[in-house]
This record gives C-alpha cells, sequence and structure tokens, in this order.
C-alpha cells in the first residue's frame, strides 16, 4: 500500500512524515507487527505499509519482544506453547537476550501471571498504540499523534471476551434525551426512524417523600454490530467501536488469548476509507 498524497509533509523537503513521530520519513513500516502474527504468514495476508523514519521502524523491536514473550508464556494456543519451548522462538530470544530474560522475570507473580508495571508496562503501551496509529493511517488515511491516544487495557480472555468489553465500552443503549434539544423533525430523521419513550419514573432519595412520578424522554440507540478485520482468524482480529464520550476504540482479539482496547479521537466518517486491494475495508479487495 503506498504512501498517500494527503499524508503531512515537510515543507522544506516536500516528503512525507513518520506516522508515528511526525519526523521525516525514509524508510517503511508495516502494521499489523508481524511479530503478533502466526508464522510462516501465508501469502493471503496483506500487512498495511506505512512511511515511518528509521528511528521509529527500529527502536520498537525490544518492546514487540517483551509483549510476544509475555503472550507466549500466558497464552495456551498450541502455536504459542511450542514458540515458549526452549528450542521456540520466544524460548530462544529469552535465552540470548539478558535484557529481556531480566524484564520478564521481574514482573512475573508467583502465580505464572504478569504484572504490567513499570518498564513493562511501557513496553506494552509503545507497542499497542504503535498499531493503533498504523492501522488508523491504513484503513482510514489518518494519522493519530501518540499523545491523543488513551493509555490500552490488556485483559486475559479466560475472564472477559471481546464483547463483554465491547459492551462496556459503549454508550448505554436507552439514554435519556429528556434535557436535551431535539432535532427538527423530518421524514428521515432519527426520531422518525428510531424509537423514542417516554417513561414514568419514581423519584428516588430522602428528597422524594411527597413528590409526584416524573416523566422523562428516552432515546434507544441500536447499534451496529462491529466490522471485525480478522487479518489472521484467531490470532490477530481488530474492529472500531464508538465509546460513550465519543473517542474511537480499537478492539484487539489476539490470539483468543487477550483482549486490547487502545482509544483515540473519533475522527468525522473515519473515512474515506482507503481505497486499494490491500486494504481489507475497501471494496476493490478481493477475497
Amino acid at each position: 500500500m503506498g504512501k498517500r498524497d494527503s499524508l503531512p509533509t515537510s515543507s522544506l523537503f516536500g516528503k512525507h512524515l513518520c506516522v508515528y513521530c511526525g519526523g521525516l520519513s525514509d524508510t517503511s513500516d508495516h502494521a499489523p507487527p508481524r511479530c503478533l502474527l502466526r508464522r510462516p504468514l501465508p501469502s493471503t495476508i496483506t500487512l498495511i505499509t506505512l512511511p515511518a523514519c528509521k528511528k521509529c521502524n527500529t527502536s520498537y523491536s525490544f518492546d514487540e519482544n517483551a509483549v510476544k514473550a509475555v503472550l507466549a508464556l500466558t497464552g495456551s494456543h498450541t502455536d504459542l506453547i511450542q514458540e515458549r519451548q526452549p528450542d521456540g522462538r520466544v524460548g530462544r530470544a529469552l535465552a540470548r537476550d539478558a535484557r529481556l530474560r531480566t524484564l520478564i522475570e521481574t514482573h512475573r507473580l508467583a502465580d505464572g501471571t504478569y504484572e504490567l508495571s513499570g518498564d513493562l508496562l511501557v513496553c506494552f503501551d509503545r507497542v499497542f498504540c504503535k498499531i493503533l496509529q498504523g492501522l488508523f493511517y491504513g484503513l482510514y488515511n489518518r494519522v493519530v499523534a501518540k499523545d491523543q491516544l488513551a493509555f490500552p487495557s490488556v485483559e486475559d480472555q479466560r475472564f472477559v471476551t471481546p464483547d463483554e468489553v465491547i459492551a462496556r465500552i459503549r454508550p448505554p443503549s436507552l439514554r435519556d434525551i429528556t434535557d436535551l434539544p431535539l432535532p427538527e423533525v423530518t421524514p428521515s430523521g432519527w426520531l422518525i426512524r428510531e424509537p423514542v419513550f417516554i417513561l414514568t419514573l419514581q423519584p428516588v432519595g430522602p428528597e422524594s417523600t411527597g413528590e409526584k412520578h416524573v416523566q422523562r424522554l428516552f432515546h434507544l440507540v441500536r447499534e451496529t454490530p462491529v466490522d471485525w478485520i480478522k487479518y489472521q482468524p484467531g490470532i490477530f482480529t481488530f474492529g472500531f467501536v464508538k465509546s460513550g464520550d465519543g473517542r474511537a476504540v480499537c478492539i484487539l482479539d489476539l490470539w483468543e488469548t487477550w483482549v486490547v482496547a487502545v482509544a483515540a479521537p473519533w475522527p468525522d466518517g473515519r473515512g474515506p476509507v482507503r481505497r486499494g486491494k490491500k486494504n481489507p475495508l475497501s471494496r476493490e479487495r478481493i477475497e
């Protein structure tokens, strides 16, 4: 996927800027990162190509290795079990890299899980924020600065499902609009298309004694299903959902082991969606 003309450029050199730091790009990076995918990568998978500077392209290697090591050490997938064996990819990386081994051992708890704090938490923050920056640019032609992203949450799928995380992020379906200005009633407006209810409620609290029932106006919002994008089914799946505060939250389902959520500003219309067969959301994509 080539560089986009709408990407910010340097007024002095006329070059595209790095999608991660805003510096001059002199190389290309890919999203999602290969370390979080099953290898060897099948020919049907096409990674998104991003303009990046050499520093950003190389400075995340240790962070990605740390994230992959914790994923392999905590996951139950057959491939992850193999990778954490002494002769596996993660096992060999831990044996040869004393810094990585020390980081992982320092944050290991007695029950075999890992505490996401300190330097390990920094690794997770850098990796998953970088992933969101890459996916946002690749799919929606948008550049998101690191300081616009919310700190990622990482949850174990033994205790929570992706759908449960999405339900927490989305605003309630029944929304109180009593005190909000109503739009003009038109044949195509949402007041006609979507249900609106008047509910009679009982006042609560010590000050409600003797008060009459109150009526409130509620709007039932029908949420559309998440458009899941499966780069590798069961390995790397993601989708975007709008949160109650209007942010775009990327939900990552990794190896059916973790649910990761990273929030960014919601761009108007999220688009236009990038054209081209290499974009999994494009109508031009050949399945």
